[in-house]
């Protein structure tokens, strides 16, 4: 189990004992809810970094789907969020980087039904990360990849069921 999926499960857990947290902190399980469901790829910097996806379908067990035009699922993998972050923190990767050591780090910003993610990739090495350093913000600058999305449900297929 990697680091961040292991504080992610810390909170959870601790939730789980004190309640919820401290006033002004987002509670992780909540904010997980929120993140759930199907979401329509809007933009993309740069242009095709999402190949033929159009939707992201993030699911409330940590995976998610990329749907095709047609509803079929194109690839998918597994996600942690952390909304107790500045900028709150979006990982994820593929189940096909898992074979191959790499992995993406990420940051989102979610308000209402419109969310904005901005990440890079690299790969870890005996705990050492090797690529850019994971985004501060938002701008094309700072990140390998940065998509804005809309929540939307996909066409019926394998991929679509967001929950």
């Amino acid at each position: 189990m990697n680091r961040a999926r292991f504080c992610v499960l810390l909170v959870l857990l601790c939730l789980g004992f004190a309640g919820r947290l401290p006033a002004g902190e987002a509670n992780p399980a909540e904010a997980l809810e929120s993140f759930a469901g199907s979401w329509e790829i809007v933009a993309a910097t740069p242009p095709g970094a999402t190949k033929e996806a159009r939707w992201l379908v993030f699911k409330k067990d940590g995976t998610y789907a990329a749907v095709g035009a047609e509803g079929k699922e194109l690839w998918g993998g597994t996600f942690e969020i952390d909304p107790t972050a500045s900028p709150k923190i979006w990982d994820h990767r593929s189940y096909e980087a898992v074979k191959t050591g790499n992995d993406v780090l990420g940051i989102y910003q979610l308000e209402g039904d419109t969310l904005k993610v901005a990440c890079v990739v690299g790969t870890w090495k005996d705990k050492v990360w090797t690529g850019k350093k994971r985004p501060a913000d938002f701008q094309p600058e700072s990140a390998d990849v940065t998509i804005e999305l809309r929540r939307s449900k996909p066409p019926a297929g394998p991929g679509a069921d967001s929950r």
